[in-house]
């Protein structure tokens, strides 16, 4: 199971830009609009395993199977620190591209395996995906009580979801 530890860094838009696109033009709905910002990030982020600000995640696992290949829960790994019952563990290869990371030991007993992942925004779907985020925002905004995703909103984001295994 992997948790998200901390973010880094300003949502990827301002209050100001938001608002822009969406065309509201006074400052009464601000708070929804700042957390209309948070909301719909994390939605896109969960939806393509992309990240859209520098997080920390934390993976743990009991080794009883004799699992040594475990994946990040987001794409665009820049770094993974392991330790296996509280000890830092040095023996593995780590995949940026692949957001993998392979252990070069087989446990098998109880030990329990933590793993956490430094993933940084990636800067090829950057553009498009903030996009996607206005639209959505905007989309929230003025469609209040509805929870689906847009069409224009979805075209946009298969093109750089991934998919879990």
């Amino acid at each position: 199971m992997s948790l998200l530890i901390s973010e880094t860094g300003s949502e990827p838009l301002t209050t100001a830009q938001a608002k822009a696109w969406a065309k509201i033009e006074n400052s009464d709905e601000d708070t929804l609009v700042l957390s209309l910002i948070t909301s719909c990030r994390k939605e896109i982020e969960s939806y393509t395993k992309n990240v859209l600000l520098a997080q920390t995640w934390q993976t743990e696992c009991i080794s009883d199977k004799g699992q040594t290949v475990f994946y990040s829960p987001r794409i665009a790994v820049n770094g993974a620190t392991v330790t296996v019952d509280d000890v830092a563990y040095t023996d593995f290869a780590l995949d940026k591209s692949k957001g993998r990371v392979r252990l070069n030991t087989q446990y098998y007993g109880d030990e329990v395996i933590l793993i956490e992942w430094d993933i940084v925004t990636n800067n090829t779907s950057f553009a498009a995906l903030k996009q996607a985020l206005l639209d959505l925002i905007t989309y929230r905004f003025y469609n209040r009580g509805l929870y689906d995703m847009p069409d224009n909103v979805k075209t946009i984001l298969n093109m750089y979801r991934i998919f879990n295994l």
